[in-house]
């Protein structure tokens, strides 16, 4: 990957900030639905698939396919939308920066949206660093360190053309082995049933994908995690600059789809695990899916997995990056800065940011608390993002005010709810971080004159 992005660096890419941000918004609808839904195949995609199918049965997978391939679809049309009102730029922030002309509106936005692709750092680092270690042996911080650094150094090299050409082949990688090995394995399992004999996961109980238990503790904080996730994730808003502009809504609805077969497969594993008939040993339920495949298969298959599992990590590591990259631009630099000063400064933001994200996840937080904690920091930009793109009469003062009342109220409780993992507090603190955003973004635009 990293002899890849070198050698396809545009021999334009020192003096010209599109190509480098946007590879010169030529995105055609092949490369960028490939793109974007090889950058949306996070740890959650390959590890948490499973590890629903396993624990939570048809339902958990239910909760965790449908939301995951929805957020294409309607990020479709915000893309769309915001291409159209903002076509020559780079980020949402900077699109807030642009529409209302005041700093804290801006700066809360920008929390928002570093947050989060700080959190795709961590969790895709702690991913691959986790599985790493438990295939081989290799130290956990060696591994994680590796892969950080692995993404960081073509990233910042070949700008965003080396991210995306790095994503369709890494997507490529990803279900040519999963299409190859799965399959493989359910043939070794003795067929369809190895799989229907763990709809009800491990415990045997959830057979119902409507099981309404789990739709309230799991269901609920997902679906709000997910459909949300895109909004506030400027790997997505990257690529709607970045692509063609008459193609933005074909790309995601087709780079939705290319994704949801990831997770569908892969939580064919997770079933199986489940089947009480084979008596799988899962000592932790995260890497349900190696565990499977380790015990149908050779143990060079584990390798294959790890390939297509280091595939999907570093394509969303280099895609934060890039992201990352374009706040340095769009967001923190003078329109009057030459085109060699911002892409300079582009690139020490990206290493500051990847310095930082994989200091965090060399603490080895749990994936779960992650992805919950940043979906209720995405969700409680949700609604001021959306009135901020569509409302005319959505004022500063009243996504500032939106985003600051989100942050206060609700940040905490989840962080709580999610570390203590207690369901219902962890559903009470998902609904109340998109909920305080739209109350108050109503209540605005009804009082303010």
């Amino acid at each position: 990957m990293i002899a890849i992005g070198i050698t396809g660096r545009h021999k334009n890419i020192e003096n010209s900030i599109e190509e480098f941000l946007l590879s010169s918004r030529d995105l055609s609808t092949f490369r960028g639905s490939f793109s974007i839904a090889i950058s949306w195949v996070w740890a959650p995609a390959i590890f948490i698939a499973g590890l629903q199918a396993y624990t939570k049965g048809l339902p958990g997978a239910f909760w965790f396919i449908v939301p995951n391939i929805a957020c294409f679809f309607l990020f479709a049309f915000v893309a769309k939308a915001l291409r159209e009102k903002f076509p020559e730029g780079f980020t949402l922030p900077e699109f807030v920066k642009n529409r209302y002309k005041s700093k804290k509106t801006h700066g809360a936005f920008l929390i928002i949206f570093f947050g989060y692709q700080l959190g795709a750092i961590v969790i895709n680092s702690v991913a691959g660093g986790v599985l790493l270690n438990l295939l081989t042996g290799i130290n956990f911080s060696t591994a994680t360190i590796g892969i950080s650094a692995t993404a960081l150094i073509y990233s910042t090299i070949g700008g965003m053309r080396a991210s995306v050409k790095t994503d369709v082949i890494q997507m490529f990688i990803v279900l040519g082995l999963a299409l190859f090995m799965v399959p493989w394995v359910i043939t070794e399992a003795g067929g369809i049933s190895s799989v229907t004999g763990g709809f009800g996961g491990v415990s045997g109980i959830f057979g119902n994908v409507f099981d309404p238990h789990v739709a309230w503790a799991f269901g609920i904080p997902m679906t709000i995690s997910l459909l949300a996730g895109p909004l506030g994730d400027q790997q997505f808003f990257q690529r709607a600059f970045s692509v063609k502009k008459e193609a933005i809504k074909k790309t995601f609805m087709y780079g939705g789809i290319i994704f949801g077969l990831v997770p569908i497969i892969l939580c064919l594993l997770g079933f199986i695990a489940a089947n009480p008939e084979f008596g799988i040993e899962v000592l932790d339920p995260q890497m349900v899916a190696p565990s499977v495949i380790k015990h149908f298969l050779p143990n060079w298959a584990l390798m294959l997995f790890t390939l297509m599992a280091f595939a999907g990590l570093c394509s969303t590591i280099d895609s934060g990056y890039c992201a990352i990259s374009s706040f340095a631009v769009a967001d923190l630099t003078k329109s009057t800065e030459t085109e060699k000063k911002k892409i300079f400064r582009a690139r020490i933001v990206m290493i500051t940011l990847g310095i930082i994200g994989t200091l965090i996840a060399l603490l080895q937080p749990k994936l779960l608390w992650i992805f919950f904690i940043y979906g209720a920091l995405v969700a409680v930009g949700f609604f001021p993002t959306l009135f901020a793109i569509f409302s005319k009469r959505y004022s500063a003062k009243a996504a500032f005010w939106s985003i600051i009342l989100g942050f206060v109220l609700t940040i905490p409780f989840s962080i709580y709810a999610n570390i203590s993992e207690n369901e219902n507090l962890v559903v009470f603190s998902a609904i109340a971080s998109v909920t305080v955003g739209l109350v108050s973004s109503i209540l605005f635009l009804k009082f303010e004159k």
